[in-house]
């Protein structure tokens, strides 16, 4: 009683908990069609996490994020021999859990649910979908010149900063750090028009990717791509206008009904299975439905 009455505490206040999949599909109601706008969700089982890219989550991580690029292409050559854009390799690496500054959203809401209730959550913490309202005309395609320019930063280093904000453009591209992000980007698009706009670079865009692989198509997949406040190790910040609900009206999972809403899920036929496609996730899931209780695995925290 005394971990439950601490945890609420942590929690905003006002907030709306959710403890089944029919007090979620109400609160959804809520949220009416408009025109000019999409609507897509974030689950994440952990309330604390906040809108933040798994490679912000650790210094290590953002500190050394072109080597982690690097790395993993050094390591993996084939599965990134295709790869016609940064943004592209970043949505690959995403896929195999590196840590990188894309977000994960959906334009289903169930499928944002699924993810709040996956996991337990550290200490138990109650899980958070979050509701995006996104003006349509800023929803930016996987080959748009600003997905290059702020994908791209990945590739620099973490001393990796902008110059004055006083100075005027041809100023700022004239910069060092400038030009070697632009040198990046012309490796993909070589008739790029030499000019790098600062707010992009600050900027935190929604990105419809590719529709390659199974697992996107599978999630209705989106993501949220970050750029950087200022210097790159500080990330951009989610435009207040983005965001459908107040933050006294997140809607949290309550940690204690995500097994039952798991359950109810599954009975609409979202289950890991049909959420991770691959076979190894369809093998898990198989094993783990056909398990005698005492020995069906415990549910544990992915990164």
């Amino acid at each position: 009683m005394v971990e439950r009455k601490e945890r609420m505490q942590l929690e905003p206040r006002g907030a709306i908990r959710v403890g089944s999949v029919r007090t979620f599909l109400t609160e959804m109601e809520r949220f009416e069609p408009e025109k000019g706008f999409s609507y897509f969700f974030r689950g994440h089982s952990r309330f604390s996490h906040g809108l933040v890219p798994s490679v912000y989550r650790d210094p290590g991580w953002i500190d050394n994020e072109d080597v982690l690029f690097k790395e993993l292409v050094l390591r993996c050559p084939n599965d990134f021999s295709g790869q016609e854009s940064t943004f592209q390799s970043l949505v690959k690496m995403q896929h195999y859990s590196l840590p990188t500054r894309l977000l994960d959203i959906t334009a289903n809401p169930l499928v944002a649910l699924y993810f709040a209730c996956e996991h337990e959550g550290g200490q138990r913490e109650s899980g958070e979908v979050v509701v995006f309202r996104i003006p349509t005309a800023e929803i930016k395609y996987f080959d748009s010149d600003t997905v290059s320019v702020i994908a791209n930063i990945s590739r620099r280093p973490s001393t990796f900063k902008l110059p004055d904000e006083d100075l005027d453009r041809a100023a700022f591209n004239a910069d060092e750090q400038i030009h070697y992000l632009l040198h990046e980007v012309k490796r993909e698009k070589p008739y790029f028009e030499p000019f790098i706009l600062r707010h992009h670079l600050e900027s935190v865009v929604c990105v419809k990717p590719k529709l390659d692989n199974a697992r996107i198509i599978k999630q209705d997949g989106a993501f949220l791509l970050f750029g950087m406040n200022g210097q790159k190790t500080e990330p951009a910040t989610v435009p207040a206008g983005f965001l459908a609900a107040a933050a006294s009206k997140r809607l949290l999972v309550e940690t204690g009904k995500k097994a039952f809403i798991r359950k109810q899920l599954e009975s609409l036929g979202l289950t890991q299975a049909s959420i991770y496609p691959e076979i190894d996730k369809v093998a898990e899931f198989i094993k783990r439905t056909y398990a005698s209780p005492a020995s069906a695995p415990s549910n544990e925290l992915k990164p």
